[in-house]
Order: structure tokens, then C-alpha cells, then sequence
């Protein structure tokens, strides 16, 4: 008796269209063959057999690439897009910045002993004006 395994997960399987081809593959190839021999014969004129194969091959690829290829589910278009968003649109650069309490009552502390300090200054030792040196002397030595 012939055994046949089946899939337990039905979701990863597709339809095919033509032979063992999905619609998306038919139509990528299809497309690439449209690009791939113009261009081949075009450059044959120009640059000879062997190179203008190079330059089929160059043309055709692409198409082919995004027509097979599958990464994480995800045809190759769409996880390209998501590559250049994570990477290059939206950088996972982030800084870590918390508020700490302790800093912004530290740093009041701080100015409302700077202020108080200002305000003995500026109290004694400041001559009025018109007074002149001699006379802000010997009120200084008056208040001690």
C-alpha cells in the first residue's frame, strides 16, 4: 500500500496556476521574459553574445527573485519594504530617559541656596551712592 504524508498546516500550501507554477510565479517569470530577451537581442547588436548574456541574466533575475522567494511568509517586495522601514525609515535608536525626582529637588535646593548666598551679599558690604570709601569703612566696622 503507497504511503502519503500530508501536511498538518494547510495554510503554507498554495494553488498552482500552470504546471507546478503559482499565478505569482507566472506571472514574475513572464514579466521577466518580456524585460530578459529585448534586451538580450539589443545588446547582442552592441556588444556581442556573451556579454548580452550577462546582460539577460542581469534583467531577468530580478523578476525571478521576486517571483520565487519567500522569507518568514512574506513575499520578497513586501519584506524588502519592511527591511528599509525598520532599518533606514525608523532607526531602532532609542535613549533612555527617566525622570528622577531626587535630581529636580537637588538642583531647587541648589538656586535657593545660590539666591540666599546673593541676598547676604548684596546686603552688606554694598556702598549707597554718593557715600564715599572712608565713610562705607567706618559704617562696616560699626556693625561688627
Amino acid at each position: 500500500m503507497a504511503y502519503v504524508s500530508v501536511p498538518k498546516d494547510l495554510t503554507n500550501i498554495k494553488t498552482k496556476f500552470v504546471g507546478n507554477f503559482t499565478k505569482r510565479q507566472c506571472l514574475c517569470f513572464g514579466l521577466g521574459v518580456l524585460v530578459g530577451f529585448p534586451g538580450y537581442f539589443i545588446a547582442r547588436a552592441a556588444i556581442g553574445t556573451t556579454p548580452a548574456f550577462y546582460v539577460l541574466l542581469a534583467l531577468m533575475a530580478p523578476f525571478f527573485l521576486f517571483g520565487i522567494m519567500e522569507k518568514d511568509g512574506l513575499p520578497l517586495e513586501v519584506y524588502l519594504i519592511n527591511m528599509i522601514r525598520h532599518n533606514i525609515a525608523y532607526p531602532q535608536i532609542r535613549t533612555y530617559e527617566s525622570e528622577n525626582i531626587y535630581s529636580y529637588y537637588d538642583d531647587r535646593r541648589k538656586k535657593e541656596k545660590l539666591m540666599q548666598v546673593q541676598q547676604k551679599s548684596s546686603g552688606n558690604g554694598v556702598r549707597k551712592r554718593g557715600t564715599s570709601s572712608k565713610t562705607a569703612i567706618k559704617k562696616h566696622s560699626r556693625n561688627r
